[in-house]
């Protein structure tokens, strides 16, 4: 091995160390950059599903009381037609003729 080549060498590995130095801080800094993403997308994502899930809450409620409504509303119709056929009284008024 000549002095030559050892200071090549030498050379060489100094270069790779600053190289795998900058490297090194180059993945660190877009695994922080990829990390501070990814959280406000989190976070953005966190709230857009929640949001959503409200929707689908407060619309399932709605069709529920709607749906009672309904169902109430066609109880109390078949109830105001039983008492009034039950009380001899026509479903439907007649004309009264002079």
């Amino acid at each position: 091995m000549t002095l030559s080549s050892a200071i090549e060498n030498l050379f060489k590995s100094v270069y790779e160390l600053f190289a795998s130095v900058i490297g090194a801080i180059a993945s660190v800094i877009n695994t922080i950059i990829t990390a501070i993403l990814n959280f406000f997308s989190g976070v953005i994502n966190l709230f857009a599903d929640v949001f959503k899930g409200a929707i689908d809450v407060v619309g399932g409620v709605g069709s529920f009381i709607l749906s009672n409504i309904v169902v109430i509303g066609v109880i109390a119709a078949g109830y105001v037609i039983y008492t009034r056929q039950q009380q001899g009284k026509p479903v439907v008024p007649t004309k009264k003729t002079n």
